[in-house]
């Protein structure tokens, strides 16, 4: 006949509780009483039922134990129906640290340098799940462990740890999956090995303290190992902080976890040998996301759980309609400033521009409004460049920002994207510090570059230059042009910084660069730049020269394979005219 629970508390209530293999018909659960408590029947004296943890405390005998009764619990595990008793854990505290056969030979008794108060067995005669029906995992099934209990302040009753060794080393464990409630977070210091673990609180910063003294933890997982030989502990702590935590105006906490690494190797680093990592969910500005906040710089970082309103309120509210792919999500935690980041999936073409692998960034949060943004990479050439995007009240523009790159690949790209190239002129340069923007204008596309470049002139002369290049396109044919100053000369007390400008047609291989001052300098001094450093090839010119007020360079390059590049330096002064050419 099933052994039902009313049985079993009707038994329990005369105090003693008396259980047989044949009450039970799986063959796990028969077995057990044989191979690990010496007979088909298990004696409770003393015994105290509890109906709600469906348990039984008492003392009994267990042969392998010894012949006196040991403190015991029994946990009754029922059916579906929850009326039939189809299974137990028995829970039986041991009078020796060292454990006997048919138990795990384990001396458990190196716990007791990590404060453990008793040692125990754990007992596991239950029916075997579905999983558990073939043969492979029939092996591991593990149906007795080893254990200790610890005495923790604050709780009524010591808290059981399960024990294995591996290689010497032991590993206890718990879990406790309705939460292990302490009176506080100091309190983790008194768990297994866990000497220390109080300092969790030095991982926060000041402005949480106050939130962290008024938490009631809930311990969820605790697993420590320790090494006798050299006395290491490591392990891991899993502990509820709070079911809520406002932070600020309009950002949220909930369901608060600290995950707290410790090893004790490490404490003479300052930290005490902890690390925490701290999860949680965030509500900000109306965004969820599942997050991971990094300790003490309050940066809190996941995915977004949903983005369909994320656009709402920005400057492009249909963006959405492109597409998103997984959407990552930062938030500063100290002002609550936030930046979610996703791919769209049917990129955009920005600024007629059409940009590769584009993600698009949202921020805002804070005193900050929402922005929308977007990053992507531009094919210039053969170089692969990281762009920037916004949106203005004209609609996108981008911003493209590059190390090093060829004059010539920017034109070329120019030409296809623009409609345009850039003046011939320059087309030998190499840029370096590239910084360039294409936005539209009310009228059409404006292309606008900035750059650095080492000019190749004739004769092994030395030149640097800063350059400005423009291409606007409208309703007629696109406008170009090339600036920017020239730096001429080798020593520093001979440079000499020119206004330059190329050509307007982009088929034009000439530019111009002037200098002009009231005072005037003196021939020798214009020529300085375009003439050796060593020696003096200026000297016994006549100082009574008229002094020079403009300079102007013309530079053509070469148009064929054979042919050389020129250039041609004129001084004006005020009644005379110099000039003089120079070229490969």
């Amino acid at each position: 006949m099933p052994l039902s629970v009313e049985e079993i508390a009707e038994r329990a209530r005369n105090g003693s509780l008396r259980l047989t293999a044949e009450e039970f018909t799986d063959p796990a659960v028969r077995s057990a009483f044989s191979t690990y408590l010496g007979s088909s029947e298990l004696n409770v004296s003393d015994a105290e039922f509890t109906a709600e943890s469906m348990t039984v405390r008492g003392r009994c005998a267990v042969p392998a134990l010894g012949p006196d009764p040991c403190p015991a619990v029994a946990e009754f595990l029922t059916d579906a129906s929850g009326r039939t008793v189809v299974g137990f854990v028995l829970v039986v505290d041991t009078p020796k640290w060292r454990l006997p056969e048919p138990f795990p030979a384990y001396d458990l008794g190196p716990l007791q340098a990590l404060r453990a108060q008793s040692p125990v067995v754990v007992l596991d005669a239950t029916p075997r799940t579905d999983k558990e029906t073939d043969k492979a995992a029939e092996q591991e099934r593990t149906p007795v462990v080893s254990g200790a209990r610890w005495e923790l302040p604050g709780l009524d009753e010591p808290v059981l740890f399960l024990a294995s060794v591996h290689e010497g080393a032991f590993t206890v464990s718990a879990r406790f999956p309705d939460g292990l409630t302490l009176p506080s977070l100091r309190y983790l210091a008194d768990l297994p090995g866990c000497t220390g673990a109080d300092a969790v609180t030095d991982h926060f910063p000041a402005e949480w303290q106050g939130l962290l003294a008024s938490a009631l933890p809930a311990l969820r997982e605790v697993t420590v190992s320790y090494a006798p030989g050299d006395g290491r502990v490591t392990g891991e702590l899993v502990v509820d902080l709070a079911d809520e935590w406002p932070l600020l105006a309009g950002v949220t906490l909930s369901q608060v976890r600290a995950r707290v690494a410790l090893d004790s190797a490490a404490r003479r680093n300052g930290w005490g040998g902890l690390s925490a990592e701290l999860s949680a969910h965030l509500s900000v500005a109306g965004l969820e996301s599942a997050v991971t906040v990094d300790l003490p710089a309050l940066t809190a970082h996941g995915e977004l759980a949903d983005g369909s309103g994320l656009f709402a309120h920005t400057t492009d509210p249909g963006l959405g309609k492109n597409g998103l792919g997984r959407l990552s999500f930062l938030c500063d935690l100290r002002e609550g400033a936030f930046v979610v980041a996703g791919e769209l999936l049917n990129p955009l073409e920005i600024a007629g521009v059409r940009i590769e692998e584009q993600t698009v960034l949202v921020s805002g949060g804070g005193d900050r409004a929402l922005e929308v943004s977007m990053a992507g990479t531009l094919v210039v050439g053969e170089t692969r460049i990281g762009v920037k995007a916004t949106r203005s009240a004209q609609g996108w523009g981008l911003t493209v920002e590059a190390d090093r790159i060829a004059f010539r690949d920017i034109s070329a790209w120019t030409e296809r994207a623009m409609g345009s190239g850039l003046p011939a002129s320059l087309a030998e340069l190499t840029l370096q510090e590239l910084c360039f923007e294409v936005v539209p204008t009310p009228s059409g596309r404006l292309f606008a570059a900035a750059g650095s470049a080492e000019f190749p002139l004739p004769a092994g002369l030395r030149a640097r230059a800063h350059l400005t290049t423009r291409i606007s396109t409208g309703d007629g044919p696109s406008d170009v042009e090339a600036t920017g100053s020239l730096l001429l000369g080798g020593p520093e007390s001979s440079l000499m910084e020119l206004d330059l400008v190329a050509d307007k047609d982009p088929d034009a291989t000439s530019w111009t660069a002037t200098w002009a001052a009231q005072e005037g300098i003196t021939l020798g001094e214009a020529l300085a730049p375009l003439l050796p450093t060593t020696g003096s090839p200026t000297a016994g010119l006549p100082n009574l020269l008229p002094a020079v007020e403009k300079i102007s360079l013309r530079y053509t390059a070469p148009t064929a394979a054979d042919a050389a590049a020129s250039l041609v330096l004129t001084t004006d002064a005020r009644q005379a005219r110099a000039v003089l050419v120079v070229t490969d």
